[in-house]
């Protein structure tokens, strides 16, 4: 290592390729531990008996580990998707709250969800996150790319074998400086960079090195690297691509941030990668394993019954067979069966034992992992309690996850400011409640002083049906909400058609809200609107938007519809009915007046009237 200039950034470009894979090839041989370790998690989740993790060994079994004649109890792959299925199924929402701006600025942070939303869904980012997050519980430690592609904002995972940096300069779990080592087809390479297609032509295959596992492809390593800069307008911040026959990319790194978003199962005290649930369940795997093995041995050898013959008997042989209703014919001492119980009770007892411990590790309950609830659980209440339980085992995990996308909405912020400047009309199409909106970047640009980001769940409800009607009828019984909203808050898949109906009242007039906010234009009350809530809903938005400084002349409108409602409910109530004549049949003139605060007793003073 004393000959290899470990400051590959302060090369030429023409020289820089050498560099950075001297320093590729010694982290190699360096962390190897690393690499054998993946690959025993690897093997461990999915009873895979795989050579390596390479592109020409991942596909190869290995003879000496053959596990295809053997029994398996794998607590590790069960424990993994269940606490996967449990966390990943949730899709946090990045939320930008302003500083106490006024309504324009609070409709671009509303815009810029939308925007960032359709971001998401764009790149796929939610089914990559959950990738990355079972990858964080068996490797430790899961990563997505976000790269730009021409004007296009784009993601991918990446399988953190292929990440290397250097385990004394990230000993506090922030590197300067991390390689990607990637395999890419030849022709996708010499077309990606024309300029270099000699070069690339001339660069060696991907498998020379290792002629026993040679493949009909033609692929090319090639090494991604970045250094960050040492400080602000430092200059020294590098990102390069390389081949081993030429540097394709040389420009400098102006992040501060790698292009990468990191999920971990459990962080270290020291050094960047985690460690995964796949790694703390290793020990008890491999005991269950040697336990299983010689459960399987045992019952082949002791599990079929013996016949006992003794040496003054005459039996012939032939006659001990499977044949039902057999007769056998003896001399002397008649044949006994002997059979005996083959495996000791002890050894199941322990089986069972680290069976059940090694859920208790993991945080999961057997019945989650079988899809079973408790017995007597039935109403929403109780089960919404024990999920509840079961989760604050995964708090910080799901604070991690949360955090995760996070990271992946500030680069895309980024990267949208950075597609910008080159493309003034960078846009994304965002699914409505009608009809896809087209948000453009230019609607949402925000300085980074002028909003906060948060994350949310899809929903704050619970995520079962059962778990939702229990949180939607306390909101009503503590009267929170009325009938009409609680239906839009079930949101059933399976009661869409229903709902879309239900809800079209409120979601009337909600748009006509909307509408008169946002472009100023007038929509008046008619008579088929529910009129009643919705002189109510737009009180509490007249109240609001007051409060946010919107133009006057928009919250006339508000006044107007109204003012309109109104009149239109007074027009078509029933004329009052005319009062009764004195002498009439019913009518009392005499009538003593009551008060709610004074009770008339017989024979006490009138009450007096309250006005």
């Amino acid at each position: 290592m004393s000959d290899l200039n470990t400051y590959w950034w302060e090369e030429k470009t023409e020289a820089i390729n050498k560099t950075v894979f001297g320093i590729v090839r010694y982290l190699d041989q360096n962390q190897a531990h690393r690499q054998q370790a993946n690959l025993r998690n690897m093997r461990l989740y999915g009873n895979l008996n795989v050579l390596g993790m390479t592109a020409n060994t991942y596909s190869h079994a290995n003879a000496v580990w053959n596990a295809f004649d053997r029994i398996s109890l794998n607590i590790i792959q069960s424990c993994i998707d269940t606490v996967a299925n449990r966390i990943s199924k949730n899709k946090p929402k990045p939320t930008f709250l302003t500083f106490g701006g006024d309504y324009s600025l609070k409709k671009k942070a509303k815009l810029l969800d939308k925007y960032v939303q359709g971001q998401f869904y764009a790149m796929d980012i939610y089914n990559k996150g959950q990738k990355a997050f079972k990858a964080a519980e068996i490797f430790g430690t899961g990563a997505v790319k976000i790269y730009r592609d021409g004007n296009r904002i784009c993601a991918e995972n990446i399988f953190i074998d292929e990440l290397q940096i250097d385990d004394s300069e990230a000993i506090y779990g922030e590197p300067r400086s991390i390689y990607q080592k990637k395999y890419i087809a030849r022709e996708v390479l010499a077309r990606m960079f024309p300029k270099f297609e000699s070069q690339i032509n001339a660069a060696p295959k991907a498998d020379s090195e290792n002629q026993t596992n040679r493949n009909l492809s033609n692929h090319v390593l090639v090494v991604e690297a970045w250094h960050l800069p040492s400080g602000k307008d430092a200059g020294d911040g590098k990102h390069v691509i390389s081949i081993e026959t030429a540097t394709l990319v040389d420009e400098e790194y102006k992040k501060d941030y790698f292009p990468f978003a990191f999920l971990k199962w459990n962080t270290l005290p020291l050094g960047f990668f985690g460690q995964g649930l796949s790694e703390q369940l290793t020990g008890l795997q491999i005991e269950i394993n040697k336990i299983l093995r010689t459960i399987q041995l045992s019952f082949h050898l002791l599990g079929s019954p013996a016949v006992l013959i003794g040496s003054e008997s005459k039996i012939v042989s032939a006659h001990l067979n499977n044949e039902i209703g057999r007769i056998i014919k003896f001399s002397g001492m008649p044949p006994t069966i002997w059979k005996d119980n083959p495996v000791a009770n002890q050894l199941i007892e322990h089986l069972d034992r680290l069976y059940n411990r090694a859920f208790e590790i993991a945080g999961v309950s057997q019945l989650s992992a079988q899809s079973k609830k408790p017995s007597g659980l039935d109403s929403g209440r109780a089960l919404r309690e024990f999920n509840d339980i079961e989760s604050e085992r995964f708090m910080l995990v799901g604070q991690m996850y949360e955090c995760f996308y996070l990271d992946i909405a500030k680069q895309i912020i980024e990267l949208s400011k950075e597609i910008y400047e080159d493309d003034k009309d960078l846009s994304v199409m965002v699914k409505g409640k009608k009809f896809i909106e087209k948000i453009k970047w230019s609607e949402v640009d925000l300085e980074d002083d002028e909003y906060q980001m948060q994350v949310f769940p899809t929903s704050s409800l619970s995520q079962t049906p059962a778990g939702r009607l229990q949180d939607v009828q306390e909101l009503i019984q503590a009267g929170f909400i009325d009938k009409a909203y609680a239906l839009k808050l079930l949101d059933y898949p399976d009661l869409e058609s229903f709902m879309s109906l239900a809800n079209a009242a409120i979601e009337d007039i909600e748009e006509t809200i909307e509408a008169m906010i946002d472009s100023g234009k007038y929509r008046g009350p008619e008579p088929f609107q529910d009129l009643v809530n919705g002189i109510k809903i737009m009180q509490s938005a007249y109240l609001k938007y007051k409060t946010e400084k919107v133009d006057q002349d928009r919250l006339e409108l508000l006044i107007r519809w109204m003012s309109e409602a109104d009149a239109t409910l007074k027009s078509t109530l029933p004329p009052p009915a005319a009062p009764p004549l004195a002498g009439a049949p019913g009518a009392n003139p005499m009538a003593t007046p009551k008060s709610d605060l004074i009770p008339n007793v017989p024979g006490a003073a009138t009450a007096p009237v309250l006005a």
